[in-house]
């Protein structure tokens, strides 16, 4: 026998099952296992480890091996009957004391089993990979199945009373899913509930197209049309999860305790410029916007067809769910070539107007613990890779134009050996104004005015972010390290074999999925881009050194090109930083371009330009880290699942927005905490203080590192 580890309860089970049913029913919200066993006090956040440690360590068996009393049939299946009921059946003479609480245990259980149905449903809705007629069928499955099997379960040999109740029971098991029979059912309670936030259709304008009728093909008007997602509600329900708000005003109230480091936008210049209109008592939360084009269809393929995808990313959330894919919200989504053809402005126009209420108008959201608080959005920066950027916000997306880059007014002819930032080129919002009205493309760079313009505190250029993803890890990177390895494949033709052989055998520990690929020497030596992903060009900046060092030559220019490569993409990726770390990373900047040049006989790339303006950007944006793409790239993933899981290519913007929005649902629905424990096998807690070589890494650490965590 063991006691319930529910707060204030005193039940005693003999075994598993009926401690798991009484969970069920009288704890729901219980989230932490404490064993009640003598000298044993072990504590669990998951009940399928509590459970294991029942069975496992104090020998509790999963079903009970007492002798069922006679006058009860040994046929009964009451898998889905508690311990009261139970107790009820196995001892008479108490029967008639549990039988007043039998209809509210009933009405618990009916409450108990139509949780549970909407939580399944909306799981299966939320996976990318399933398509909604499928989630359909399975319902359909499922509701035959219960249908048919349960209702022969009911034993005749129970009281009367006992039999009704349990019939009643019974009768909602034979019908599951009653409330969500039909998509339509389904997707209009989620809606009613709130835990599902449907996309809004927008026209963005017309277009013809051919109909065929009884007189032949003709020609109507239809609508194009985009998908919006209304972020005040999507941001109300997110706030209201479980820790998100908490969390979030405990992060950045930690920040306010760090002035001389740089750990998150919110500690620099322009964001400090942007809430200073709000009052104190006023709280104002970063979003990040991002866009880029993802193409769900084979990009080479003769049924190219991009969806234009806008993300909104809270930027003060605590970096370990900031990084989480869930926590990137979809904002706008349509087909790409209509912003092309229609314009910015026609296809951002709702997201826009949305965005500009957020600032301005703010939300209430209740918040338990809190009360009812107001909380207003701020667009900090405009994120994307340089095309998208250059697209959306106005500038020349041609990068063999003659002014490419939307920072400064150099020329490509200048920029080529340009290795320091000239102040006297910036662009300035005073100056980009002048531009505008000059409007001549071809001199200024600029082709219309941003449509971000409209918000009242964004502005251009200040508030459009840099790349350091595709700038130097899927740029630089690969103008650096082609010619690095073709050198040192001249010197010894033996190096590219031994490499990969080191790059195969070397334990990368963590990193062993972004394991770099082994070396083509064919595409080395024909092409001028290596064949990698950009998590694992990550993975070979880092560890290229350690593999090659005893190879090469001292002094090499060409190794000391790579050290340079290896100190930038350090600062660009590091999660914090002293304020005065950019007159380093200028130098280091300098160094690389100047050595690039001398030693390839080369120009330099639009992308060793745009690495001249990081240093100058490092006050105003902060740790280019947490502006980078890459997880936003991410995402692109679950879009081009829910695309591909669905055979139909008509009106598919609509079609993956709402299967986005039915993940969200699920999220709402399952109420599940913003905070994730780490999944973690067999582990023992070493203090880092008592090893032996803990003076030779010490000063590697932070100073908070032994700090308890800031969520």
């Amino acid at each position: 026998m063991f006691n319930c580890c529910g707060s204030g309860c005193a039940r005693q089970f003999k075994d598993v099952r009926s401690f798991n049913a009484h969970c069920k029913l009288a704890h729901q919200s219980l989230s932490k296992y404490t064993c009640q066993f003598d000298n044993c006090r072990n504590k669990y956040s998951v009940y399928n480890a509590f459970r294991r440690h029942l069975i496992i360590g104090h020998h509790v068996p999963i079903f009970a091996t007492e002798e069922v009393p006679s006058h009860v049939s040994t046929n009964v299946e009451h898998d889905f009957v508690t311990d009261h009921f139970e107790e009820a059946v196995n001892d008479p003479p108490q029967s008639s004391e549990l039988s007043s609480d039998i209809p509210s245990i009933s009405r618990d259980y009916k409450r108990l089993l139509e949780d549970q149905e909407n939580n399944l449903v909306a799981k299966l809705y939320s996976n990318p990979a399933y398509p909604r007629n499928l989630v359909n069928i399975v319902i359909t499955l499922f509701y035959e199945h219960f249908e048919q099997v349960v209702t022969s379960s009911l034993d005749p040999n129970l009281s009367p009373h006992l039999q009704n109740e349990i019939a009643g029971m019974f009768k909602v098991l034979k019908n599951p899913f009653c409330h969500l029979k039909t998509e339509y059912m389904r997707l209009k309670h989620f809606e009613s509930c709130g835990s599902y936030i449907p996309p809004i259709s927008y026209e963005i304008d017309c277009r013809e197209e051919r109909a065929r009728s009884k007189d032949g093909v003709t020609i109507r008007m239809k609508s194009v049309t985009g998908e919006f997602i209304p972020l005040g509600k999507l941001l109300t329900k997110f706030f209201q999860l479980p820790d998100v708000f908490a969390d979030t005003m405990s992060y950045m109230q930690y920040l306010k305790s760090k002035p001389d480091l740089l750990l998150n936008l919110t500690q620099c210049d322009r964001w400090k410029e942007k809430v200073s209109k709000f009052s104190e008592q006023d709280i104002a939360i970063p979003l990040n916007c991002y866009y880029d084009e993802v193409e769900p269809n084979k990009a080479l393929g003769p049924h190219c067809e991009p969806l234009g995808c806008t993300y909104i990313q809270v930027a003060s959330l605590p970096p370990a769910w900031s990084s989480k894919l869930e926590n990137i919200f979809l904002a706008l989504l349509f087909d790409a070539h209509n912003r092309t053809v229609y314009s910015n402005h026609k296809c951002f126009r709702p997201l826009i107007n949305e965005l500009i209420l957020l600032e301005t108008k703010g939300i209430i959201v209740s918040i338990p613990g809190f009360g009812d608080v107001k909380l207003y959005f701020v667009v900090a920066f405009l994120l994307g890779d340089n095309k998208g950027l250059n697209g959306v916000c106005g500038f020349v997306e041609c990068f063999t134009s003659n002014h490419y880059c939307r920072e400064c007014f150099c020329t490509k002819e200048v920029a080529r050996s340009m290795f320091v930032e000239d102040v006297s080129l910036l662009r300035t919002p005073e100056n980009y104004q002048a531009d505008l009205l000059f409007g001549d493309s071809s001199v200024t760079g600029i082709k219309e005015e941003c449509i971000f313009n409209q918000l009242p505190s964004f502005e251009t250029p200040t508030d459009i972010a840099l790349d350091e993803f595709h700038d130097l890890i899927e740029g630089v990177a690969h103008y650096t390290f082609v010619p690095v390895l073709r050198h040192f494949h001249n010197l010894n033709s033996l190096f590219i074999s031994t490499l990969n052989d080191r790059l195969y055998y070397f334990d990368l520990g963590v990193d062993s999925d972004n394991r770099p690929p082994l070396i083509n020497l064919d595409i080395l030596l024909k092409k001028e881009k290596l064949k990698m992903t950009g998590a694992e060009m990550v993975t070979f900046i880092r560890i290229f050194g350690v593999l090659v060092h005893d190879m090469v030559p001292e002094n090499d220019p060409y190794y000391e090109l790579y050290l340079l490569l290896h100190a930038i993409a350090s600062m660009l990726q590091a999660k914090r930083m002293p304020r005065n770390f950019s007159t380093i990373l200028a130098l280091k900047v300098k160094d690389h371009n100047r050595l690039y040049c001398e030693i390839t006989k080369l120009h330099l790339k639009p992308k060793h330009h745009f690495l001249l303006h990081y240093a100058r950007s490092l006050s105003i944006l902060g740790p280019f880290s947490n502006l980078s793409t890459i997880r936003f790239e991410a995402k692109h993933r679950l879009i081009t699942m829910s695309a591909n899981s669905c055979m139909s290519r008509v009106n598919l913007a609509h079609t993956v927005a709402i299967k986005h929005q039915l993940g969200f649902c699920f999220r709402v629905v399952s109420n599940r905490s913003i905070r994730q424990d780490i999944d973690h096998g067999p582990m023992h807690v070493v203090d880092l203080s008592e090893l032996d070589t803990y003076p030779s890494f010490k000063l590697t650490l932070s100073d908070d590192i032994f700090e308890e965590p800031k969520q």
